[in-house]
């Protein structure tokens, strides 16, 4: 998957935490989809907000405080992605590397 880094500056500075965490948990989807068509990604909010992957009877989970959330978006256009995909690959998510820049740019 490949990414435009222009575009990915203007949409964290102009869109809310909410909005930016739905368009980087769709970047995560379309990467995950790439290697695995029964991948699905959800995000909900209840107290904090919680990033679920689903691929069959596999679920991984990241969960994201609002505070976290801002300060990631603010920090740079890529840092909630590394957020993101650092913790899932903590919980053992197969990561395939190599793949288009979006991976490379991210870990």
């Amino acid at each position: 998957m490949n990414i435009n880094k222009l575009a990915r500056g203007y949409l964290s500075t102009n869109l809310s935490g909410e909005e930016f965490l739905e368009y980087v948990a769709s970047a995560i989807e379309q990467q995950l989809k790439e290697w695995d068509k029964s991948y699905e990604v959800f995000v909900m909010q209840l107290t904090n907000y919680e990033v679920m992957i689903k691929n069959g009877d596999q679920y991984y989970h990241v969960q994201l405080t609002v505070n976290e959330l801002d300060s990631l978006q603010k920090s740079s256009p890529f840092q909630l992605d590394r957020k993101v995909w650092s913790e899932l690959e903590k919980q053992e998510l197969p990561i395939i590397r190599g793949t288009g820049n979006y991976i490379e740019t991210v870990l």
